[in-house]
């Protein structure tokens, strides 16, 4: 007898609630985990304004290490439960990088970071101060490698890989899951405000339709990576 494979993909409002749940409840054992490391993770606690949540008391050794360990989890967690479901893993886009297309994409990121900087300007927005602290707090390597390494992968990977995959297989197609995910995805980083959140939108439907144009999964993490990067390198030298 020859065993047919069958792929069980996830329905589109499943998905989300996977992820939901996953990214919610995955970090709880590392945060006691860390916990259990000393006193020293506590240290250097900086006030960071959450916005809807008020003023929160962040730890950046704490909290980095936490990100770290659980997002890499998180994504061990999704790429098992899709080889249980026989999804292949292609689905998520491809790893190869076109080094043409990184250039140009590139070149499209200056520009709307570009756009982004004067519209801020105008607008007279600026960086919550709190969370520029806690991201350039001591130790800077950590805030670095969640900042510039963690977070790229990771969204990218839970977002515009995963989620993208199952929900443009639904009737909302391609266009309405990139719109979508660039709304959770913008719905994730509610410690700014809104005239910062439409920017992040615009950026996620931007690194959507990478991701959709070229099937590629590697370019939006580079372009991803670069972004945070550039943002890093301004706050460290010029905040």
């Amino acid at each position: 007898m020859i065993d047919i494979i069958k792929t069980k993909y996830f329905s589109g409002w499943w998905a989300v609630l996977f992820i939901f749940l996953s990214f919610n409840l995955i970090p709880i054992p590392f945060a006691i985990i860390v916990g259990f490391l000393g006193e020293w993770v506590y240290r250097n606690p900086v006030e960071v304004d959450m916005n809807y949540l008020g003023l929160i008391n962040m730890h950046p050794i704490a909290d980095n290490l936490v990100s770290i360990f659980s997002m890499t989890a998180l994504l061990a967690f999704v790429l098992w439960r899709m080889r249980v479901r026989q999804i292949p893993f292609g689905d998520l886009g491809s790893l190869n990088l076109n080094k043409k297309d990184l250039f140009f994409g590139t070149l499209f990121l200056a520009a709307f970071i570009l756009i982004e900087e004067i519209y801020m300007w105008i607008l007279g927005i600026k960086m919550p101060k709190g969370f520029l602290e806690f991201m350039l707090s001591e130790p800077l390597i950590l805030g670095l490698i969640s900042v510039v390494i963690i977070a790229p992968i990771a969204e990218e990977f839970i977002f515009r890989g995963f989620l993208y995959s199952q929900l443009s297989r639904t009737r909302i197609g391609p266009w309405g899951a990139v719109t979508l995910i660039s709304l959770l995805w913008t719905v994730i980083h509610f410690q700014y405000e809104a005239l910062i959140l439409i920017v992040l939108f615009i950026f996620g439907i931007f690194l959507g339709y990478i991701r959709m144009a070229y099937k590629s999964l590697s370019l939006p993490i580079m372009l991803h990576g670069i972004n945070n990067l550039f943002a890093f390198f301004m706050s460290y030298y010029f905040y």
